[in-house]
C-alpha cells in the first residue's frame, strides 16, 4: 500500500510543539526507513515553499523542501493531464481547497487509495480514504 504524504505531515513534523508533531515525525522516519511506502508531489514542495517565504523563513522552507525531495524522491509531477481533474474535483467538493484538489487529482491519476493528513476535507472523497496521522498504524524498523 502506498500513502500519499499531505502537505500538513511535513509542517508539523517541522513545526513547533504540537499535538500532531510527534505522530508526524514517526510518520517522517517511517518514510525515511522504507517501513511505509509512501509518496507526495511537487506541488507539496510549493506549499511548503510558499508558506515559509510568506512568513519570512526562507531558509527553513528551501532547507524543509529539499529534505522533502530527498526524502521522497522522486517526487510525483503535476502534469497536464493530471490538471484537467482539479476544476471537476473543485466543483464535485466544495470543501477542498483548489491545493486539496491538486492532492486528490494526483492520488486519483497515480491510482492511490490513501491520503496521510490532518484535512478532513478529503474525507468528502469517494475512492480516497484519509489516515489521522495521530491514527497511523507505524511498522516497526
Amino acid at each position: 500500500m502506498t500513502v500519499f504524504v499531505d502537505t500538513a505531515i511535513l509542517m508539523y513534523a517541522a513545526g513547533a510543539e504540537h499535538p500532531l508533531r510527534a505522530p508526524c515525525r514517526a510518520i517522517v522516519r517511517a518514510v525515511g526507513a522504507r517501513t511505509i511506502e509512501a509518496v507526495t508531489s511537487t506541488e507539496v514542495v510549493q506549499e511548503l515553499l510558499h508558506r515559509y517565504a510568506a512568513i519570512g523563513r526562507r531558509s527553513e522552507g528551501t532547507a524543509l523542501a529539499t529534505a522533502t525531495l530527498d526524502l521522497f524522491a522522486p517526487v510525483l509531477p503535476i502534469t497536464h493531464a493530471l490538471m484537467r481533474r482539479v476544476p471537476e474535483l473543485l466543483e464535485r467538493f466544495p470543501a477542498l481547497s483548489a491545493r486539496d484538489a491538486i492532492h486528490v487529482a494526483t492520488c486519483l491519476h497515480e491510482g492511490i487509495a490513501e491520503i496521510v493528513s490532518p484535512d478532513r476535507a478529503f474525507d468528502a472523497v469517494p475512492g480516497l480514504r484519509r489516515i489521522d496521522p495521530a491514527a497511523m498504524p507505524l511498522p516497526s524498523a
